[in-house]
């Protein structure tokens, strides 16, 4: 389930006007940037770009848009509150993140079925993450990072993944 990875990582987009600094490693965010999970530099793909947002309060809002269907192209956005601890980006999945899930096929949002049925999908595969610590260190990579997830401070069993950080002008989009 590669879309964990993407959104366990406080993983898509959002307004790039950000307001007040933030903590590194999500920095560049304060200046619009966007993280690019599995960046297709060629075709200028992801399959997933995650925004930070510092709100008034000082917390800290993740949107992620993920790809979670190929064909037929599927995104999921969600938003999710991350803090950063020991340079790590952390937060937890919680059931009400997916509930709020926006889904489109690439433009268009799906229709009302298609977004409960969607969710029910969405629920059962993150059943097991709902309201777990989930963590990502990201480290350098060349010219890129590798983002590593844990949960609850133990690894995941899922693949490594390579993440960019890209400006909104770049024109990068979530595609297969």
């Amino acid at each position: 389930m590669k879309y964990l990875v993407l959104l366990a990582s406080g993983v898509a987009l959002a307004s790039p006007a950000l307001k007040g600094s933030l903590p590194d490693p999500i920095a560049p965010a304060a200046r619009g940037e966007l993280q690019c999970y599995s960046p297709d530099r060629s075709n200028k793909t992801c399959d997933s770009l995650a925004s930070y947002k510092r709100e008034p309060d000082g917390t800290i809002d993740n949107t992620a848009l993920v790809l979670i269907s190929k064909n037929p192209l599927i995104t999921m956005e969600t938003v999710s509150p991350v803090e950063v601890r020991s340079g790590q980006v952390c937060g937890k999945i919680r059931e009400r993140d997916i509930d709020a899930a926006q889904f489109a096929n690439g433009h268009d949002a799906l229709n009302a079925s298609q977004t409960v049925r969607l969710r029910q999908q969405m629920r059962v595969a993150f059943k097991n993450m709902f309201n777990h610590e989930i963590c990502t260190r990201y480290s350098p990579d060349g010219d890129a990072l590798v983002a590593e997830v844990t949960k609850d401070g133990a690894p995941m069993p899922i693949a490594r993944q390579r993440v960019i950080w890209v400006s909104p002008r770049d024109g990068y989009r979530v595609s297969p």
